[in-house]
C-alpha cells in the first residue's frame, strides 16, 4: 500500500466508525424498547452488529435487524444486509440475531457532520424533557 493511501484509507475507516456510530444511536433510541443493537465489529466495509430484545413477534424477526440498513442509509450511506445469524438453540428464538452488512457507500464528511450535529440536538431536547 502506498504512503498516500494510508491517510485515505484512515479517514474512510473513521467516517465508517462514526457512520456505524451514530446509526447505533439512532436505531436504540426509536427501536430500544423493542430491540437494542450494538457494534461487534467493523473492518472494512464490514459491519458485524447484535440484535437483543423481545423483538415484536407480529413483525418478522428479521426485519428488526435490517431496519439498521435502513438508518445507515436515511444517513446518507449505501449499505446492504449480507446475512442474519440466527441463534442456534430453539429456546432463545426472540433473544438476539446477528446481522453482517456491507458498506457499499459512505457518506461525505460534511453530510455526517450535519446528521451528528442533529443528532447532539435531539439528545439535547429528550435530556431536558
Amino acid at each position: 500500500m502506498s504512503l498516500l493511501a494510508q491517510p485515505r484509507r484512515r479517514e474512510r475507516e473513521d467516517l465508517a466508525r462514526r457512520l456505524v456510530e451514530l446509526a447505533l444511536r439512532r436505531y436504540n433510541r426509536y427501536r430500544g424498547a423493542e430491540s437494542r443493537a450494538k457494534l461487534l465489529k467493523l473492518q472494512g466495509d464490514t459491519v458485524i452488529i447484535a440484535f437483543e430484545g423481545s423483538f415484536c413477534e407480529t413483525c418478522g424477526i428479521n426485519d428488526w435487524v435490517d431496519d439498521f440498513r435502513y438508518v445507515l442509509e436515511d444517513l446518507g450511506a449505501e449499505a446492504e444486509l449480507v446475512t442474519v445469524i440466527e441463534p442456534e438453540n430453539p429456546e432463545e428464538f426472540y433473544d438476539y440475531r446477528i446481522g453482517i452488512f456491507r458498506l457499499k457507500k459512505l457518506p461525505s464528511p460534511e453530510r455526517l457532520e450535519e446528521a451528528e450535529r442533529e443528532e447532539k440536538e435531539l439528545e439535547e431536547w429528550f435530556s431536558s424533557n
